[in-house]
């Protein structure tokens, strides 16, 4: 009588081994989307701060350079960029320059809605006839508590800084 030899050899995986490393596989991606969906939020909000600070310091620069009026007016979820001819052209009037949407909603610095709410330079590059009551304006990109490096902008008569929201105010960066 002739023996088999029969070789028990374990191929393959288990079914609980499968179960688990499909587990941890599922886990690690959560996390990893996670913190993926945090930067790109961050870099969104960073990317829109650098585009209004870009567009703000477009504005008080065409002032010098063409010596007129230009206007910013702001509002929730856009902004638009107008130059004027003369210094006694209607507000209302006014030649649009640009117009742009944003994707995160902008506010003042205490959380007050921007509505209408304009800047403008004058001949010289300086902020006047901006209804204003203090002689910075300060504009945050909600929502504040993002994590991103600068999510705020202050507009001063003379220049224009971003910063990051802390404790209710932008600090300059």
């Amino acid at each position: 009588m002739r023996r088999l030899n029969r070789v028990t050899s374990r191929e393959g995986f288990s079914l609980i081994e499968l179960i688990v490393v499909m587990a941890i596989i599922g886990i690690l991606l959560s996390i990893v989307s996670l913190n993926f969906f945090d930067w790109q939020r961050k870099s969104q909000i960073e990317r829109q701060v650098r585009e209004l600070f870009a567009d703000v310091n477009t504005a008080r620069t065409e002032s010098v350079f063409r010596k007129t009026r230009h206007r910013i007016t702001f509002q929730p979820n856009s902004y638009v960029f107008k130059r004027y001819s003369t210094d006694n052209e209607a507000y209302s009037a006014g030649r649009i320059i640009s117009s742009r949407n944003t994707s995160y909603q902008l506010t003042r610095e205490a959380g007050q809605d921007i509505s209408d709410y304009s800047v403008e330079f004058d001949a010289r590059g300086l902020v006047t006839g901006a209804n204003t009551s203090s002689p910075n304006l300060t504009l945050r990109i909600n929502p504040v508590n993002s994590g991103a490096s600068f999510d705020c902008i202050i507009i001063h008569v003379a220049r224009t800084n971003m910063g990051k929201m802390e404790n209710g105010n932008c600090n300059a960066k």
